[in-house]
Protein backbone atom coordinates (compact mmCIF):
# COMPACT_ATOMS: atom_id res chain seq x y z
CA UNK A 1 0.00 0.00 0.00
CA UNK A 2 1.08 3.16 -0.70
CA UNK A 3 2.03 5.88 1.72
CA UNK A 4 -0.53 8.20 0.71
CA UNK A 5 -3.11 5.31 0.55
CA UNK A 6 -2.21 4.33 3.85
CA UNK A 7 -2.79 7.79 4.85
CA UNK A 8 -6.09 7.94 3.30
CA UNK A 9 -6.70 4.33 5.11
CA UNK A 10 -5.49 5.69 8.58
CA UNK A 11 -7.24 9.06 9.07
CA UNK A 12 -10.47 8.35 10.57
CA UNK A 13 -12.82 9.47 13.35
CA UNK A 14 -9.66 9.49 15.62
CA UNK A 15 -7.96 12.21 13.54
CA UNK A 16 -11.04 14.40 13.10
CA UNK A 17 -11.18 14.01 16.97
CA UNK A 18 -7.72 15.45 17.69
CA UNK A 19 -8.06 18.05 15.07
CA UNK A 20 -11.39 19.42 16.64
CA UNK A 21 -10.03 19.15 20.16
CA UNK A 22 -6.64 21.44 19.40
CA UNK A 23 -8.96 23.57 17.25
CA UNK A 24 -11.52 23.97 20.52
CA UNK A 25 -10.07 26.83 22.19
CA UNK A 26 -9.90 28.69 18.70
CA UNK A 27 -13.90 27.88 18.71
CA UNK A 28 -14.94 29.24 22.00
CA UNK A 29 -12.93 32.29 20.79
CA UNK A 30 -15.65 32.36 17.79
CA UNK A 31 -18.05 31.80 19.94
CA UNK A 32 -17.15 34.83 22.12
CA UNK A 33 -17.09 36.62 18.99
CA UNK A 34 -20.89 35.48 17.92
CA UNK A 35 -21.47 37.20 21.84
CA UNK A 36 -19.72 40.06 20.98
CA UNK A 37 -21.41 40.63 17.48
CA UNK A 38 -25.27 40.10 18.28
CA UNK A 39 -24.61 41.78 21.74
CA UNK A 40 -26.21 44.90 20.61
CA UNK A 41 -29.68 43.46 20.12
CA UNK A 42 -30.20 42.87 23.51
CA UNK A 43 -28.60 45.56 24.93
CA UNK A 44 -29.72 48.42 23.06
CA UNK A 45 -33.62 47.89 24.50
CA UNK A 46 -31.82 48.54 28.27
CA UNK A 47 -29.26 51.56 26.92
CA UNK A 48 -32.25 53.19 25.34
CA UNK A 49 -34.50 52.51 28.45
CA UNK A 50 -35.05 54.71 31.62
CA UNK A 51 -33.30 52.46 33.79
CA UNK A 52 -29.81 53.24 31.77
CA UNK A 53 -27.17 55.47 32.86
CA UNK A 54 -26.64 55.99 29.22
CA UNK A 55 -28.36 58.21 26.47
CA UNK A 56 -28.21 56.80 23.28
CA UNK A 57 -29.25 58.77 19.89
CA UNK A 58 -29.93 57.18 16.57
CA UNK A 59 -26.13 58.16 15.52
CA UNK A 60 -24.89 57.11 18.56
CA UNK A 61 -26.42 53.58 18.77
CA UNK A 62 -25.57 53.22 15.24
CA UNK A 63 -21.99 54.01 16.07
CA UNK A 64 -21.74 52.02 19.22
CA UNK A 65 -22.88 48.63 17.69
CA UNK A 66 -20.67 49.51 14.01
CA UNK A 67 -17.83 50.71 16.33
CA UNK A 68 -15.99 47.09 16.33
CA UNK A 69 -15.53 46.91 12.92
CA UNK A 70 -13.34 49.83 12.93
CA UNK A 71 -10.82 48.67 15.70
CA UNK A 72 -11.68 44.96 14.34
CA UNK A 73 -8.91 46.18 11.63
CA UNK A 74 -6.86 47.04 13.60
CA UNK A 75 -6.61 43.60 15.34
CA UNK A 76 -6.45 41.76 11.87
CA UNK A 77 -3.41 43.44 11.00
CA UNK A 78 -1.84 42.79 14.10
CA UNK A 79 -2.65 39.42 13.90
CA UNK A 80 -1.44 39.16 10.49
CA UNK A 81 1.86 40.60 11.26
CA UNK A 82 2.08 38.41 14.92
CA UNK A 83 1.03 34.95 13.46
CA UNK A 84 3.99 34.61 10.78
CA UNK A 85 6.70 35.94 14.20
CA UNK A 86 5.79 34.20 17.13
CA UNK A 87 3.20 31.24 15.74
CA UNK A 88 -0.56 30.82 15.25
CA UNK A 89 -1.20 29.34 18.59
CA UNK A 90 0.51 32.11 20.54
CA UNK A 91 -1.11 34.76 18.77
CA UNK A 92 -4.45 33.61 19.19
CA UNK A 93 -3.79 33.06 23.07
CA UNK A 94 -2.98 37.16 23.15
CA UNK A 95 -6.33 37.80 21.35
CA UNK A 96 -7.59 35.53 23.96
CA UNK A 97 -6.56 37.59 26.66
CA UNK A 98 -8.03 40.50 24.53
CA UNK A 99 -11.23 38.81 24.34
CA UNK A 100 -11.36 38.84 28.37
CA UNK A 101 -10.28 42.38 28.80
CA UNK A 102 -12.55 43.87 26.45
CA UNK A 103 -15.82 42.00 28.57
CA UNK A 104 -13.96 43.33 31.94
CA UNK A 105 -14.13 46.92 30.10
CA UNK A 106 -17.72 46.43 29.09
CA UNK A 107 -19.06 45.30 32.39
CA UNK A 108 -17.48 47.95 34.65
CA UNK A 109 -18.54 50.83 31.75
CA UNK A 110 -20.38 53.12 33.82
CA UNK A 111 -20.63 56.19 30.83
CA UNK A 112 -20.82 56.25 27.50
CA UNK A 113 -17.16 57.59 26.88
CA UNK A 114 -16.10 54.30 28.76
CA UNK A 115 -18.28 52.06 26.59
CA UNK A 116 -17.08 53.01 23.33
CA UNK A 117 -13.48 52.41 24.86
CA UNK A 118 -14.94 49.03 25.55
CA UNK A 119 -16.34 48.23 22.32
CA UNK A 120 -13.40 49.56 20.53
CA UNK A 121 -11.30 46.79 22.89
CA UNK A 122 -14.41 44.41 21.57
CA UNK A 123 -13.13 44.69 17.68
CA UNK A 124 -9.47 45.05 18.56
CA UNK A 125 -10.10 41.27 19.98
CA UNK A 126 -12.29 40.18 17.45
CA UNK A 127 -9.95 40.88 14.52
CA UNK A 128 -7.44 38.27 15.47
CA UNK A 129 -9.02 35.00 15.24
CA UNK A 130 -10.67 36.07 12.17
CA UNK A 131 -7.91 36.31 10.27
CA UNK A 132 -5.79 33.66 12.30
CA UNK A 133 -8.10 30.77 13.23
CA UNK A 134 -9.00 29.87 9.17
CA UNK A 135 -5.18 29.59 8.59
CA UNK A 136 -4.66 27.42 11.80
CA UNK A 137 -7.51 25.20 10.74
CA UNK A 138 -6.27 25.22 7.13
CA UNK A 139 -2.61 23.98 7.88
CA UNK A 140 -3.70 21.64 10.82
CA UNK A 141 -6.77 19.65 8.99
CA UNK A 142 -6.77 16.38 6.61
CA UNK A 143 -8.38 17.35 3.21
CA UNK A 144 -11.53 15.06 3.97
CA UNK A 145 -12.53 17.40 6.82
CA UNK A 146 -11.00 20.43 6.51
CA UNK A 147 -14.16 22.06 5.03
CA UNK A 148 -15.90 20.78 8.12
CA UNK A 149 -13.42 21.90 10.40
CA UNK A 150 -13.81 25.57 8.90
CA UNK A 151 -17.26 25.41 8.76
CA UNK A 152 -17.63 25.01 12.03
CA UNK A 153 -16.05 28.40 13.00
CA UNK A 154 -19.48 30.03 11.24
CA UNK A 155 -21.34 27.33 13.85
CA UNK A 156 -19.74 28.33 16.90
CA UNK A 157 -20.47 32.29 15.86
CA UNK A 158 -23.94 31.23 15.49
CA UNK A 159 -23.62 29.22 18.84
CA UNK A 160 -22.17 32.90 20.33
CA UNK A 161 -25.15 35.06 19.19
CA UNK A 162 -27.95 32.69 20.30
CA UNK A 163 -26.26 32.42 24.04
CA UNK A 164 -26.20 36.25 24.26
CA UNK A 165 -29.81 36.40 23.07
CA UNK A 166 -30.81 34.07 26.25
CA UNK A 167 -28.73 35.93 28.44
CA UNK A 168 -30.90 38.76 27.23
CA UNK A 169 -33.71 38.02 29.58
CA UNK A 170 -30.79 38.35 32.21
CA UNK A 171 -30.48 41.92 33.60
CA UNK A 172 -27.99 43.56 31.87
CA UNK A 173 -25.00 43.68 33.97
CA UNK A 174 -25.73 40.17 34.96
CA UNK A 175 -25.35 39.37 31.22
CA UNK A 176 -22.13 41.21 30.81
CA UNK A 177 -20.17 39.63 33.81
CA UNK A 178 -21.70 35.67 32.77
CA UNK A 179 -19.97 36.45 29.12
CA UNK A 180 -16.32 36.97 31.15
CA UNK A 181 -16.49 33.29 31.74
CA UNK A 182 -16.52 32.42 27.71
CA UNK A 183 -12.69 33.87 27.31
CA UNK A 184 -11.79 32.27 30.54
CA UNK A 185 -12.89 29.15 28.77
CA UNK A 186 -10.59 29.56 25.72
CA UNK A 187 -7.83 29.97 27.46
CA UNK A 188 -8.34 26.90 29.48
CA UNK A 189 -8.74 25.20 26.76
CA UNK A 190 -5.76 26.37 25.03
CA UNK A 191 -2.84 23.94 26.56
CA UNK A 192 -5.09 21.47 23.76
CA UNK A 193 -3.74 23.45 20.92
CA UNK A 194 -0.96 22.35 18.74
CA UNK A 195 1.15 24.30 16.84
CA UNK A 196 0.95 23.91 13.04
CA UNK A 197 3.20 21.64 10.92
CA UNK A 198 3.39 24.01 8.48
CA UNK A 199 4.71 26.96 10.92
CA UNK A 200 7.35 24.49 12.82
CA UNK A 201 8.85 23.55 9.62
CA UNK A 202 8.82 27.66 8.46
CA UNK A 203 11.27 27.44 11.73
CA UNK A 204 13.45 24.82 11.10
CA UNK A 205 11.71 22.80 14.21
CA UNK A 206 11.59 19.51 11.64
CA UNK A 207 10.87 17.15 14.17
CA UNK A 208 8.53 19.57 16.13
CA UNK A 209 6.32 19.62 13.31
CA UNK A 210 6.47 15.47 12.37
CA UNK A 211 5.45 14.92 16.00
CA UNK A 212 2.93 17.40 15.61
CA UNK A 213 1.49 15.87 12.25
CA UNK A 214 1.58 12.42 13.96
CA UNK A 215 -0.80 13.21 16.92
CA UNK A 216 -2.78 15.57 14.03
CA UNK A 217 -3.45 12.27 12.64
CA UNK A 218 -3.39 9.82 15.04
CA UNK A 219 -0.39 7.67 13.53
CA UNK A 220 2.67 6.28 15.70
CA UNK A 221 5.06 5.33 12.30
CA UNK A 222 6.77 8.01 10.59
CA UNK A 223 7.01 6.60 7.24
CA UNK A 224 2.84 7.27 7.07
CA UNK A 225 3.79 11.04 7.37
CA UNK A 226 6.95 11.54 5.49
CA UNK A 227 5.31 12.42 2.05
CA UNK A 228 2.78 15.15 3.63
CA UNK A 229 5.93 16.51 5.29
CA UNK A 230 7.76 16.77 2.10
CA UNK A 231 4.50 18.19 0.46
CA UNK A 232 4.44 20.81 3.46
CA UNK A 233 8.35 21.79 3.40
CA UNK A 234 7.72 22.53 -0.36
CA UNK A 235 5.52 25.00 0.09
CA UNK A 236 7.85 26.34 3.00
CA UNK A 237 10.48 26.65 0.39
CA UNK A 238 8.35 28.59 -1.83
CA UNK A 239 7.30 31.11 1.66
CA UNK A 240 10.41 31.51 2.27
CA UNK A 241 11.61 32.76 -1.26
CA UNK A 242 9.33 35.37 -1.16
CA UNK A 243 8.39 36.43 2.19
CA UNK A 244 9.88 39.92 2.37
CA UNK A 245 6.87 40.92 -0.81
CA UNK A 246 4.21 38.59 0.27
CA UNK A 247 2.39 41.84 -0.53
CA UNK A 248 3.25 42.26 -3.90
CA UNK A 249 2.58 38.43 -4.66
CA UNK A 250 -1.05 38.58 -3.90
CA UNK A 251 -1.61 41.25 -6.37
CA UNK A 252 1.42 40.45 -8.58
CA UNK A 253 0.60 36.71 -9.29
CA UNK A 254 -2.10 36.15 -11.24
CA UNK A 255 -3.54 32.89 -9.54
CA UNK A 256 -3.20 34.57 -6.20
CA UNK A 257 -5.17 37.69 -7.57
CA UNK A 258 -8.03 35.03 -8.93
CA UNK A 259 -8.41 33.17 -5.53
CA UNK A 260 -8.41 37.40 -3.75
CA UNK A 261 -10.93 37.84 -6.04
CA UNK A 262 -13.12 34.58 -5.24
CA UNK A 263 -12.62 35.87 -1.69
CA UNK A 264 -13.66 39.32 -1.86
CA UNK A 265 -16.57 38.20 -3.69
CA UNK A 266 -17.85 35.95 -1.26
CA UNK A 267 -16.85 37.77 1.99
CA UNK A 268 -19.37 40.85 0.89
CA UNK A 269 -21.96 38.61 -0.07
CA UNK A 270 -21.42 37.28 3.12
CA UNK A 271 -21.54 40.81 4.57
CA UNK A 272 -24.21 42.08 2.76
CA UNK A 273 -26.70 38.93 2.88
CA UNK A 274 -26.86 41.20 5.89
CA UNK A 275 -26.37 38.09 8.45
CA UNK A 276 -24.36 40.08 11.15
CA UNK A 277 -26.17 43.87 10.72
CA UNK A 278 -29.76 41.68 11.47
CA UNK A 279 -28.52 40.19 14.03
CA UNK A 280 -26.76 43.25 15.87
CA UNK A 281 -30.26 44.89 15.35
CA UNK A 282 -32.65 41.77 15.68
CA UNK A 283 -35.07 43.12 18.81
CA UNK A 284 -35.21 46.72 16.84
CA UNK A 285 -36.30 44.32 13.32
CA UNK A 286 -39.11 42.73 14.79
CA UNK A 287 -40.22 45.68 16.83
CA UNK A 288 -41.14 46.82 13.47
CA UNK A 289 -43.93 43.59 12.38
CA UNK A 290 -45.93 44.36 15.50
CA UNK A 291 -45.98 40.74 16.12
CA UNK A 292 -47.93 39.49 19.54
CA UNK A 293 -44.60 37.65 20.26
CA UNK A 294 -42.05 39.99 22.04
CA UNK A 295 -38.80 41.12 19.93
CA UNK A 296 -36.69 39.73 22.64
CA UNK A 297 -38.13 35.98 22.22
CA UNK A 298 -38.24 36.54 18.17
CA UNK A 299 -34.45 37.10 18.61
CA UNK A 300 -34.01 34.23 20.45
CA UNK A 301 -35.55 31.73 18.25
CA UNK A 302 -34.46 33.28 15.20
CA UNK A 303 -30.24 33.17 16.33
CA UNK A 304 -31.00 29.40 17.82
CA UNK A 305 -32.83 28.16 14.47
CA UNK A 306 -29.25 29.85 13.18
CA UNK A 307 -27.17 27.02 15.16
CA UNK A 308 -29.42 24.07 14.20
CA UNK A 309 -29.41 25.02 10.62
CA UNK A 310 -25.49 25.58 10.89
CA UNK A 311 -25.04 21.58 11.57
CA UNK A 312 -25.69 20.27 8.29
CA UNK A 313 -23.77 23.24 6.55
CA UNK A 314 -20.65 22.18 8.16
CA UNK A 315 -20.72 19.00 6.20
CA UNK A 316 -22.64 20.48 2.75
CA UNK A 317 -19.64 21.81 1.38
CA UNK A 318 -17.53 18.60 1.80
CA UNK A 319 -20.03 16.36 0.27
CA UNK A 320 -21.84 18.66 -2.68
CA UNK A 321 -19.23 21.17 -3.48
CA UNK A 322 -18.38 24.91 -2.84
CA UNK A 323 -19.74 26.26 -6.30
CA UNK A 324 -23.19 24.43 -6.14
CA UNK A 325 -23.98 24.96 -2.53
CA UNK A 326 -23.09 28.42 -2.62
CA UNK A 327 -25.26 29.22 -5.73
CA UNK A 328 -28.41 27.72 -4.36
CA UNK A 329 -27.72 28.98 -0.81
CA UNK A 330 -27.81 32.62 -2.69
CA UNK A 331 -31.04 32.08 -4.44
CA UNK A 332 -33.10 30.62 -1.86
CA UNK A 333 -31.72 33.55 0.62
CA UNK A 334 -32.66 35.96 -1.81
CA UNK A 335 -36.04 34.80 -1.89
CA UNK A 336 -36.61 34.83 1.58
CA UNK A 337 -35.49 37.85 2.46
CA UNK A 338 -37.15 39.02 -0.80
CA UNK A 339 -40.28 38.23 0.68
CA UNK A 340 -39.64 39.68 4.11
CA UNK A 341 -39.02 42.83 2.66
CA UNK A 342 -42.16 42.59 0.46
CA UNK A 343 -44.36 42.46 3.88
CA UNK A 344 -43.02 45.73 5.24
CA UNK A 345 -43.50 47.02 1.81
CA UNK A 346 -46.95 45.84 2.35
CA UNK A 347 -47.33 47.03 5.67
CA UNK A 348 -45.34 50.64 5.37
CA UNK A 349 -45.79 51.67 1.83
CA UNK A 350 -49.04 50.43 0.63
CA UNK A 351 -50.34 50.68 4.04
CA UNK A 352 -52.23 47.06 3.71
CA UNK A 353 -53.76 45.18 6.62
CA UNK A 354 -51.25 42.74 7.36
CA UNK A 355 -52.42 41.82 11.61
CA UNK A 356 -53.08 38.34 9.88
CA UNK A 357 -49.72 37.62 8.46
CA UNK A 358 -47.35 39.24 11.39
CA UNK A 359 -45.73 35.91 12.02
CA UNK A 360 -44.14 36.44 8.46
CA UNK A 361 -40.99 38.40 9.06
CA UNK A 362 -40.07 35.85 11.69
CA UNK A 363 -41.20 32.85 9.49
CA UNK A 364 -39.30 34.55 6.58
CA UNK A 365 -36.17 35.01 9.11
CA UNK A 366 -35.99 31.70 10.22
CA UNK A 367 -35.71 30.33 6.73
CA UNK A 368 -33.47 32.75 5.65
CA UNK A 369 -30.81 31.65 8.57
CA UNK A 370 -30.93 27.71 6.91
CA UNK A 371 -30.77 29.56 3.20
CA UNK A 372 -27.73 31.40 4.37
CA UNK A 373 -26.39 29.01 6.58
CA UNK A 374 -26.14 26.23 3.84
CA UNK A 375 -23.36 28.15 1.81
CA UNK A 376 -23.80 32.39 2.01
CA UNK A 377 -21.98 32.17 5.89
CA UNK A 378 -19.82 29.09 5.48
CA UNK A 379 -17.90 29.22 1.96
CA UNK A 380 -16.10 32.27 3.11
CA UNK A 381 -14.72 30.81 6.14
CA UNK A 382 -13.86 27.84 4.33
CA UNK A 383 -11.85 29.82 1.42
CA UNK A 384 -10.15 31.51 3.94
CA UNK A 385 -8.61 28.54 4.82
CA UNK A 386 -7.64 26.68 1.43
CA UNK A 387 -7.42 29.47 -1.48
CA UNK A 388 -4.23 30.78 -0.67
CA UNK A 389 -0.52 29.42 -0.43
CA UNK A 390 1.61 29.69 2.87
CA UNK A 391 3.20 32.52 1.72
CA UNK A 392 0.96 34.53 1.05
CA UNK A 393 -2.69 33.48 2.99
CA UNK A 394 -1.65 35.84 6.34
CA UNK A 395 -1.62 38.94 3.96
CA UNK A 396 -4.76 37.73 1.60
CA UNK A 397 -6.57 36.91 4.60
CA UNK A 398 -5.85 40.38 6.28
CA UNK A 399 -6.61 42.20 3.24
CA UNK A 400 -10.36 40.25 3.05
CA UNK A 401 -10.82 41.01 6.86
CA UNK A 402 -10.07 44.95 6.24
CA UNK A 403 -13.06 44.96 3.48
CA UNK A 404 -15.34 42.45 5.09
CA UNK A 405 -14.89 44.86 8.70
CA UNK A 406 -15.23 48.07 6.25
CA UNK A 407 -19.07 46.19 4.77
CA UNK A 408 -19.76 44.97 8.18
CA UNK A 409 -19.36 48.73 8.99
CA UNK A 410 -21.67 50.07 6.40
CA UNK A 411 -24.72 47.48 6.87
CA UNK A 412 -24.59 48.29 10.53
CA UNK A 413 -24.80 51.71 9.82
CA UNK A 414 -26.74 51.98 7.00
CA UNK A 415 -29.60 49.98 8.55
CA UNK A 416 -31.54 52.64 11.16
CA UNK A 417 -30.93 55.36 8.87
CA UNK A 418 -32.29 53.34 5.70
CA UNK A 419 -35.25 52.37 7.47
CA UNK A 420 -35.97 56.30 8.10
CA UNK A 421 -35.49 57.17 5.14
CA UNK A 422 -36.62 54.69 2.50
CA UNK A 423 -37.92 51.91 4.28
CA UNK A 424 -37.18 49.00 6.12
CA UNK A 425 -38.48 46.68 2.95
CA UNK A 426 -35.90 48.49 1.28
CA UNK A 427 -32.93 47.23 3.11
CA UNK A 428 -33.66 43.76 2.78
CA UNK A 429 -34.28 43.97 -1.08
CA UNK A 430 -30.86 45.73 -0.96
CA UNK A 431 -29.55 42.70 1.10
CA UNK A 432 -31.41 40.23 -1.46
CA UNK A 433 -29.97 41.66 -4.62
CA UNK A 434 -26.11 40.94 -2.78
CA UNK A 435 -27.40 37.13 -2.56
CA UNK A 436 -27.81 36.84 -5.98
CA UNK A 437 -25.36 38.94 -7.54
CA UNK A 438 -22.64 37.97 -5.48
CA UNK A 439 -23.02 33.48 -5.77
CA UNK A 440 -23.57 34.32 -9.80
CA UNK A 441 -20.09 35.85 -10.32
CA UNK A 442 -18.17 33.37 -7.40
CA UNK A 443 -19.37 30.35 -9.49
CA UNK A 444 -18.43 31.66 -12.68
CA UNK A 445 -14.69 32.76 -11.98
CA UNK A 446 -13.88 30.11 -8.86
CA UNK A 447 -12.62 26.23 -9.37
CA UNK A 448 -14.34 23.84 -7.19
CA UNK A 449 -11.75 23.13 -4.43
CA UNK A 450 -13.80 20.38 -3.11
CA UNK A 451 -11.36 17.06 -1.60
CA UNK A 452 -8.77 18.88 -2.52
CA UNK A 453 -5.44 19.28 -1.32
CA UNK A 454 -4.08 22.80 -0.47
CA UNK A 455 -1.22 21.95 -2.78
CA UNK A 456 -3.83 20.71 -5.43
CA UNK A 457 -6.29 23.87 -4.67
CA UNK A 458 -3.16 26.33 -5.84
CA UNK A 459 -2.54 24.17 -9.12
CA UNK A 460 -6.28 25.08 -9.53
CA UNK A 461 -6.31 28.36 -9.05
CA UNK A 462 -3.21 28.86 -10.93
CA UNK A 463 -4.08 26.15 -13.77
CA UNK A 464 -5.35 28.74 -16.63
CA UNK A 465 -2.50 31.22 -15.70
CA UNK A 466 0.76 29.54 -16.34
CA UNK A 467 3.98 31.44 -15.85
CA UNK A 468 5.23 32.65 -18.80
CA UNK A 469 9.42 32.20 -17.30
CA UNK A 470 11.25 31.33 -14.93
CA UNK A 471 12.15 35.15 -13.17
CA UNK A 472 7.80 34.73 -12.20
CA UNK A 473 8.39 31.74 -10.15
CA UNK A 474 8.66 33.00 -6.85
CA UNK A 475 5.14 34.19 -7.37
CA UNK A 476 3.76 31.16 -8.01
CA UNK A 477 1.16 30.58 -5.17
Amino acid sequence: MANNEKIEFTVGKRAFFLQFLSILSGYSMMLDMGAQSGWPSPALPYLKSENSKFFLSKATSAWLVSIINISGIIGTITATFLMNRIGRRLTLLIFALLQLISWILVYFAENLQYLFIARFFVGLSSGGPFVTLPVYIGEISHKNYRGTLLSLDKLFLSIGTFFINVLGLLPYRTMNLIMILVPILSLCLFSLMHETPYYLLMKNRDDEAIETLMKLLGVKKRELIIKDIERMKNSVIEYRKCEKNSIYQVFRDKGSRRGLISFIIAELTFVFSGIIAIHAYAQEIFSYSESTLRPVYASMIMSGVQIIAGFPSSRFSDKLGRRPIYLISGLTTALTLGIVGLFFFLKYFLLMNVSKITWLPLIGLILYQFTCNIGITTIPFVYSGELFSIKVKGVAIMFCAIIGSVGSFLTKMMIPFVNDFAGIYTTFWIFASACVIGPILLVVITPETKGKTLEEVLELMREKNKMRNKKEKCFVT
